[in-house]
């Protein structure tokens, strides 16, 4: 779909969570990030690799990312003052992310655990709160 959008697929990053998840046979320590790309444009650093390795988030959302992740492909793949946009934000990681790197942020979720998420970016992205735009 991404692709009949326009949207040209490179390849998957993985994140490294440190230890193992839940599960039963052969428990996933990793996730898969599908790097997608339109248009023409140079990553900021070609230095960094397709492995990011960091910790998994606890006792938050429960698909939420650490900001080390988001911190890496925000900063990467987009320029201060860009628009991120993140339409199924849960705890809204890379709404902080974003505006912690000099982004906007627009964002949206239905879910009733994103209800958090604006007190987050409130608390967490300070002093550039007024650069986020959320739908709950």
């Amino acid at each position: 779909m991404a692709e009949h959008a326009g949207f040209r697929f490179w390849k998957p990053l993985i994140w490294d969570k440190v230890s193992i998840g839940m599960g039963y046979h052969y428990r996933a320590r990793y996730e898969f990030v599908l790097f997608f790309e339109k248009g023409k444009r140079r990553l900021s650093d070609l230095g960094v690799a397709g492995v990011i390795t960091a910790r998994r988030a606890t006792n938050g959302y429960p698909t939420q990312k650490p900001t080390e992740v988001t911190d890496i492909l925000v900063g990467q793949s987009s320029d201060p003052e860009a628009l991120a946009v993140d339409p199924f934000m849960g705890a809204g990681t890379t709404g902080v992310s974003a505006v912690t790197l000099g982004r906007r942020f627009w964002g949206s979720d239905i879910a009733a655990e994103a209800r958090l998420t604006r007190e987050r970016l409130e608390r967490d992205a300070r002093p550039s709160v007024t650069r986020i735009s959320l739908a709950i």
